[in-house]
């Protein structure tokens, strides 16, 4: 079972080659389509056909690394993550989303994974994510865990950790599964009270899929089989 491999072009201009799913849509709620089944094992090419450094990411600014727990280092699954903000600091604001959504972009590049659907929340952020072949959710997550408190904890002048040191995931296991997960994500604005409708709310992926815009962070193209009892 294996991905089609499509550029994908971020919010930053930047062309990359990834492997890619399409996600179709038809109007504002996500609707299943394509004929790829599961995913291709190749890494993503960049530049001269070498793929992108990966480092280790510090924990500056981040609650103590990655979790002592052990997980899976499963590649090649949708993942379904959760990252919760401390409840000693300040809810985000739209300066704070802007800022995840750029460091969610460039770890993106660097490391390769794809993007499959977001929601940023003031106290928390959801999405859907699918490790490059070499990576893991773990590593990836760290990844944009540090790189978001250090942008967050910079336009606000503050210092110190901002996430919980434990985040949530899991793995899509069919097509259903995926899209009412999207769904959830995007509903997940109008069910805390922030506004009446989906399209209200600027920092999801909603808009990727014909919600009113603008998009503040692109997602990437998912190739799914239409039949939602397939497993992925």
């Amino acid at each position: 079972m294996g991905f089609d491999a499509k550029p994908a072009t971020v919010k930053t201009n930047i062309a990359v080659q990834r492997r890619g799913f399409r996600i179709c849509s038809a109007g504002p709620v996500l609707r299943p389509c394509g004929f790829s089944m599961g995913f291709d094992a190749k890494p993503a090419t960049l530049k001269n056909g070498r793929c992108g450094t990966r480092t280790r990411a510090t924990t500056l600014g981040y609650n103590g690394g990655m979790s002592r727990l052990r997980r899976l280092q499963l590649t090649g699954r949708i993942f379904f993550v959760t990252c919760n903000v401390l409840r000693r600091r300040r809810k985000f604001d739209d300066s704070d989303f802007e800022a995840l959504a750029k460091t969610v972009d460039a770890v993106r590049v660097r490391r390769e994974f794809l993007l499959a659907g977001y929601t940023f929340m003031p106290n928390h952020w959801h999405a859907l994510i699918v490790p490059a072949r070499d990576d893991s959710i773990d590593r990836t997550m760290n990844a944009v865990k540090v790189g978001a408190a250090r942008a967050v904890n910079r336009n606000r002048g503050t210092s110190g950790s901002l996430w919980h040191l434990r985040y949530f995931d899991r793995i899509m296991r069919t097509v259903k599964e995926f899209h009412e997960t999207i769904d959830y994500m995007h509903l997940n604005p109008v069910r805390s009270g922030l506004v009446r409708d989906p399209g209200e709310w600027a920092w999801s992926s909603f808009h990727c899929f014909g919600g009113p815009g603008p998009i503040r962070l692109q997602v990437d193209d998912l190739n799914l089989p239409c039949d939602k009892k397939t497993y992925l």
